[in-house]
């Protein structure tokens, strides 16, 4: 009878014991379904806030403010490289903008040779909400080590050191490049010249050639009045400058409303207000490395005028080449070669 009642006590024990384990182990399961279930409510929730902010964040931004990150970073770069555009004249927009506000764009380089638009490369920039324009270019060059984008000689007179040059003309490895080149080429150059002067004067000087004008470095009192980088190759002086451009006009939104090419006796007055009008916007957009000395160097322009100390021309070979023979043009440079295509 004792030995019954142990048997029964034991199994009752036992039964008990997996009655507990069963409970215990439905506990944990519907502890982890409520925990799984919490996470996925959670994220959820999270990408339900997600949407809801950066929905009316890029809707906002692709209507207000797209395309004046676009042009924000097309005028730094075509107002500081001598030669170079930027494919912003489509209407459309690559901007794009993170849930962090930083604005981000990829856009096409290009050079005018002939009539050629010829991609160069790209420049890929992006702007932190409270940091500044950060830019880089990546150039299709196509010889190792090339030196890739070159600036101007910046006349002595202008920096209070004289008007002579122990060299008349500085050019020969351009003009030995020319001569061996067949005349059914198109070619953009870009030269000095040794004493500055206005646009329209060197327009006139540049009317009786077939040839484009594509842009000039303009003075902006560098090294002397405005401390900038520079660097010196004997009696020549370089320094970035900023460059008058052909006119590009933008609506109230900064999309490209109308444009103008080539620099000419015809359209230099409105390429000139439209210079001033875009470096005035451009460093009152602030937000990139030089807006303090632009800033600067429109401060000195608009006191003493705009003074020219160069080109970039794009044309035929030989009518380009006859430039060469001018004694007061100087450092040319050749950018850029492609077969003929040329209309005017």
């Amino acid at each position: 009878m004792d030995d019954d009642k142990n048997v029964l006590g034991d199994w009752n024990e036992s039964g008990q014991e997996e009655l507990d384990q069963k409970s215990a182990k439905k506990l944990v399961w519907r502890t982890r379904l409520s925990i799984t279930l919490t996470v996925i409510k959670t994220l959820l929730l999270i990408l339900l806030v997600y949407i809801a902010y950066t929905i009316p964040v890029s809707i906002f931004y692709d209507f207000n403010k797209q395309a004046g990150f676009d042009r924000l970073v097309s005028t730094v770069i075509e107002t500081h490289y001598p030669g170079v555009e930027v494919n912003n004249a489509s209407g459309g927009s690559d901007a794009e903008i993170n849930p962090l506000l930083t604005q981000s764009t990829t856009l096409k380089l290009y050079r005018e040779i002939g009539d050629w638009d010829v991609v160069i490369g790209e420049v890929s920039a992006e702007k932190q909400l409270f940091g500044e324009l950060d830019y880089s270019l990546q150039l299709d060059e196509k010889y190792l080590n090339q030196s890739g984008l070159k600036g101007f000689v910046i006349p002595n007179e202008l920096l209070g050191r004289g008007e002579t040059y122990v060299k008349p003309n500085a050019s020969e490895p351009v003009r030995s490049q020319l001569e061996k080149i067949d005349g059914g080429n198109v070619i953009q150059v870009q030269f000095s010249i040794k004493k500055a002067m206005s646009p329209k004067a060197l327009l006139k000087e540049l009317d009786n050639y077939n040839i484009s004008v594509l842009n000039m470095p303009v003075y902006g009192g560098e090294i002397t009045e405005v401390e900038v980088p520079y660097s010196q190759a004997g009696q020549f002086t370089f320094a970035s400058t900023l460059i008058l451009n052909p006119a590009t006009r933008y609506d109230e939104n900064n999309r490209p409303s109308s444009w103008i090419s080539p620099l000419s006796m015809q359209t230099i007055e409105r390429s000139v207000d439209q210079f001033y009008e875009n470096i005035n916007w451009m460093v009152n957009e602030g937000g990139y490395y030089a807006s303090d000395i632009d800033r600067k160097r429109l401060e000195y322009i608009q006191e003493n005028g705009i003074k020219v100390f160069g080109a970039t021309v794009t044309g035929p070979i030989r009518e380009v080449e006859k430039l060469l023979r001018k004694e007061e043009f100087h450092q040319f440079r050749l950018n850029g070669i492609e077969v003929w295509n040329w209309e005017a």
